[in-house]
């Protein structure tokens, strides 16, 4: 929880949340006790009195990290509270029993016509001791795909902005990107899984464009020179040691911007969406770490 960088704060007053009776997504923002702002996205879903979901930390940063989240929702008081619990995946170095876990504290809440809450939340570490506090911020916003639309429409009615800037504008799904994990250049994923193997979904979720890329595990190259097409490619990998180094390498870029390979990381319990951006040779890291 140490990314402070305000690249993207434009984000912080928008959030998404998705249509469903008791299913809700909000995104907005930590403020920490010394000021410092991480972005912050929640999803979770009320069944009676039980909340279960997961949040992702930093989204966007060098230290996102997704975590389960378990929580009480009273309907009489319309008090929601929610704690994080277990780590999915982190890129920061941080190792699980050291990540400050938080605790949000009870806040009114009404599912489905809760605009925006914000509330008090305690850090604890996975045993218990409490670390850094602070509060959190969190946005509904129905209205980000118009206002996504509005942006666009401006930006294809300008006469200054050139047309390349126009055709990326256009293609850029702004809010399938807010729920992705884009893996980045020389970045460390990591992954926790108990299962014995993992199998990775490999396809192109855009315009195939013909992007390539190899895989390598523990420095065997198990995928060569792969064109990544609508077609899913299904990879099964064997978790025979503490730490599974996968690692994506782009062979090739296509004719739209970068690598962007979508890759489906799935074990017993959960399934992590990726997507790759990469330029010509460059690769990305992926840590398998097996849970005791």
């Amino acid at each position: 929880m140490a990314n402070y960088s305000v690249r993207i704060l434009f984000i912080l007053l928008s959030s998404l949340q998705l249509i469903g009776q008791e299913s809700n997504e909000y995104i907005g923002a930590i403020k920490l006790n010394d000021s410092a702002i991480i972005t912050y996205k929640v999803k979770f879903d009320i069944n009676y009195d039980q909340v279960e979901g997961y949040s992702v930390t930093d989204f966007g940063g060098d230290h996102e990290t997704k975590s389960k989240i378990t929580g009480t929702y009273n309907s009489a008081t319309r008090e929601l509270s929610f704690n994080e619990y277990d780590i999915i995946y982190t890129k920061s170095d941080v190792i699980h029993d050291d990540f400050c876990f938080v605790h949000f504290k009870p806040t009114y809440f009404k599912p489905g016509k809760t605009k925006y809450f914000k509330g008090d939340f305690k850090g604890e570490f996975s045993d218990g001791e409490e670390c850094i506090s602070g509060e959190l911020f969190l946005n509904s916003a129905e209205n980000v795909e118009k206002r996504m639309e509005k942006m666009t429409k401006k930006i294809n009615r300008s006469n200054r902005v050139p047309d390349s800037i126009k055709q990326k504008t256009n293609e850029l799904k702004i809010l399938e990107k807010l729920n992705m994990n884009i893996l980045k250049t020389s970045q460390v994923t990591s992954v926790f899984s108990s299962d014995q193997k993992v199998s990775l979904h490999i396809y192109d979720g855009g315009q195939e464009d013909g992007d390539m890329i190899s895989i390598k595990v523990n420095g065997n190259i198990i995928l060569r020179r792969h064109t990544i097409s609508k077609e899913i490619k299904v990879l099964t990998i064997p978790l025979t040691s503490k730490k599974t180094v996968i690692e994506i390498i782009a062979d090739g870029v296509g004719s739209v911007t970068t690598n962007t390979a979508v890759l489906e990381i799935q074990d017993s319990k959960n399934k992590i969406k990726a997507m790759t951006n990469l330029e010509k040779n460059q690769s990305t890291l992926i840590h398998i770490l097996k849970r005791h």
